[in-house]
């Protein structure tokens, strides 16, 4: 894995300090780095302050085109986080934001939108796609980021919901330059994908993170204090883990997956879905008792598969059904039970030794955006970056229904 870039160029590096960004739709990750050696100094990671505005990228995208009073509290939300953020790194390492030299900041298409306060209308409606984004490089006052003195580059979204952050992944790994053929899945509240190797690259997106993280769930919430993220079901009874350490408020993604796969595991579930037993299960017990239904599980199946028959259809147009490594990424990533995942057919089944899992793939491919050279070098590989369409593809439409079982 790539931790650092090449050494940048010395026009790049006044000040000596550079600071990546992924501004996601639950998260906002920054790294703070020396241009000259791409040293990581400090990492933060901040919730993202729009969630109040709705957990997922399609409610915030609606408020947004309804209110335009909405719109701009969601762009001055994100530049407000960085700014925090850009405050309290600085302040980490002893040295001031004028220090800082060069930033890039990566996000999915929507959180394109937010932060260069674009108009996001295009993104609720066929094609779902940004025609008039266009990268910016320029200052950072400029778009109200208090680094003075500091370029700010913001490159534009691949297409319709594949974002730069899906760029900074595959400049990560790189996948440009592999013999092997490679999967690349950031699951968030949207699942983007990358399929590729040193000849050619698919990407594609798939509405994911709702069921993962909470919209669509009964006791959801996103990988955050209070989220069961871990559990097991030992003698009829579910123990669990909770981030945080405190009492559970709710389950996030990776819960979900361990509650389900462990239900199926013993029996409760059968291989279409259905709950062979009572319910809604329950899962922790309590002055306010968390479980899981029938309606949590069919919703949890139309993501699982939505997910995999995007990934399922990449894999045939690239003409491939081997695959040489798979990264997980997205905050939900960091907490996974492989085993579990591959139970419950998330994901394709490779032998875990060949998955690696990520928490902030993004923010770290980011760092190798900082600098002219990098910059350059972005740009050449988003040119050979091929997107494919999914809802209106019949292998698509195969393929999610066989992949509802589980």
């Amino acid at each position: 894995m790539a931790e650092k870039p090449e050494k940048t160029d010395p026009e790049d590096t006044r000040g000596g300090y550079g600071l990546a960004i992924d501004v996601g739709t639950s998260s906002i990750w920054s790294r703070l780095v020396r241009l000259d050696t791409g040293d990581v100094l400090d990492t933060l990671v901040v919730p993202n302050p729009q969630q109040e505005h709705g957990a997922d990228i399609a409610s915030r995208l609606a408020h947004a085109v309804e209110s335009a009073e909405v719109k701009a509290v969601l762009h001055r939300q994100v530049i407000s986080t960085i700014n925090s953020s850009i405050s309290r790194l600085c302040a980490a390492v002893g040295i001031q934001a004028r220090d800082v030299a060069e930033i890039v900041a990566v996000g999915n298409s929507a959180m394109f939108a937010f932060v260069m306060d674009l108009d996001p209308a295009p993104l609720c409606g066929t094609p779902y796609n940004l025609k008039s984004a266009r990268d910016y490089y320029g200052s950072a006052l400029s778009l109200g980021i208090e680094a003075p003195g500091a370029n700010l580059f913001v490159p534009r979204p691949i297409f319709g919901f594949v974002g730069a952050d899906a760029l900074a992944d595959i400049l990560l790994i790189g996948m440009d330059a592999s013999d092997e053929t490679e999967l690349i899945i950031d699951v968030g509240t949207n699942c983007e994908m990358a399929l590729g190797n040193r000849t050619k690259i698919l990407v594609a997106s798939s509405p994911a993170g709702p069921a993962y993280e909470d919209t669509h769930m009964s006791f959801g919430l996103p990988a955050t204090e209070g989220a069961i993220y871990k559990a097991r079901l030992e003698d009829d009874h579910f123990s669990y883990q909770v981030v945080g350490g405190g009492a559970p408020r709710g389950i996030c993604g990776s819960g979900l997956i361990d509650i389900i796969a462990e239900m199926r595991r013993h029996g409760w579930l059968d291989e279409s879905g259905l709950l062979l037993r009572e319910g809604p299960v329950l899962v922790a017990d309590g002055d306010s008792p968390i479980s899981v239904g029938q309606l949590d599980i069919r919703s949890f199946q139309l993501v699982k598969a939505s997910v995999h028959a995007a990934i399922a259809v990449l894999m045939k147009k690239f003409g491939t059904e081997a695959l040489g490594r798979m990264l997980i990424t997205g905050t939900f990533g960091s907490y996974i039970n492989l085993d579990n995942a591959r139970l419950l057919k998330i994901f394709p089944d490779i032998p875990s030794e060949r998955i690696e899992v990520v928490a902030d793939a993004a923010c770290q491919g980011a760092v190798l955006m900082l600098g002219a050279r990098h910059r350059q070098a972005s740009e050449e590989l988003r040119a050979r970056i091929r997107h494919v369409s999914l809802p209106l593809d019949k292998t698509f439409q195969d393929e999610f229904i066989r992949l509802m079982a589980m």
